[in-house]
């Protein structure tokens, strides 16, 4: 027995270590751009940013990163810090949903000096810290930061990992309602920064988010449930935005039903739709058909 015991013990540990590197989120490689969509005044935007952050303080960054993440880790969540600083300047209410991204921006902010100069570049004022990261987040706030984030940015499996999936939150009905029929002054006062020198790019965003709630309708539970299996599948994310609003809309006390997301909280299902297991309290990915995130 005990000859038996030493053989299967080295067995059981390979097999062990063997389903966590199947298990393991692996990032692709990061696009050249920040993939943004054809909102008005976006790239310009989007250049301010890459233009506000000097090559040496970048460089500062990264080595004191080193080697503690995964491949292309950096990389993908630099991506998403820089798609942050972008909501910041548009936003008048931005939270950090996203623990991995937030470290980083930790570390920028070690380099005090460069840190406020690139937030003079670019803002002009400084960009205070302002995480929300830290317990359950305000689901509704959530809910909006998701739609917004899919206005302006092209969503891939990477940004779901780092945000521990996307449409797990819905959009109250007021504030669709509110895109639905307010003019584009009120909207400002009510969402958006009204200060910001990329006013074009407000406007236009607000646009979209009209198009957006326009298309809104009160799908059946299987054909929003479908919608979101397709998207999920053909890794097209952001066409999950329709059917994730009509659910918000239509079925706001119902939504988990509808969009079939577990009743935890979305960090306990943090694998779904990502290429990865689920596990923990959700029984399957089939039961997770919103826009997931990939766990470690």
């Amino acid at each position: 027995m005990e000859r038996v015991m030493v053989f299967l013990f080295p067995v059981v540990i390979w097999f062990i270590l063997f389903l966590r590197k199947k298990n393991s989120f692996k990032f692709g490689l990061t696009p050249m751009s920040l993939e943004i969509k054809q909102i008005k005044g976006l790239k310009k935007l989007s250049d301010d940013v890459e233009k506000s952050l000097s090559k040496s303080y970048m460089e500062n960054v990264e080595e004191r990163v080193g080697t503690k993440l995964k491949a292309n880790d950096y990389q993908w969540r630099l991506l998403d810090l820089k798609r942050y600083f972008i909501l910041t300047s548009l936003l008048k209410e931005s939270p950090m949903f996203s623990k991995k991204v937030d470290a980083l921006w930790h570390l920028m902010l070690m380099f005090t000096r460069e840190y406020a100069d690139f937030s003079k570049r670019y803002l002009g004022t400084t960009l205070h810290h302002s995480p929300n990261v830290n317990g359950l987040p305000d689901p509704d706030l959530r809910g909006y930061f998701d739609w917004v984030y899919a206005e302006l940015f092209h969503i891939r499996k990477e940004n779901i990992h780092l945000y521990k999936g996307f449409f797990r939150h819905p959009v109250h009905p007021t504030v669709i309602d509110e895109f639905k029929n307010l003019p584009e002054n009120e909207l400002i006062d009510l969402y958006f920064k009204s200060d910001t020198k990329y006013t074009t790019t407000v406007f236009s965003l607000i646009s979209s988010m009209k198009r957006t709630v326009n298309k809104v309708k009160d799908y059946e539970r299987k054909v929003i449930q479908e919608k979101m299996e397709k998207s999920k599948k053909e890794e097209k994310y952001s066409s999950m935005l329709v059917p994730f609003l009509s659910a918000s809309y239509f079925h706001y006390d119902e939504f988990s039903s509808y969009m079939k997301v577990s009743s935890y909280s979305s960090s306990s299902c943090t694998s779904c739709g990502s290429g990865s297991s689920c596990s923990g309290s959700c029984s399957s990915c089939s039961s997770c058909s919103s826009c997931g995130g990939g766990g470690d």
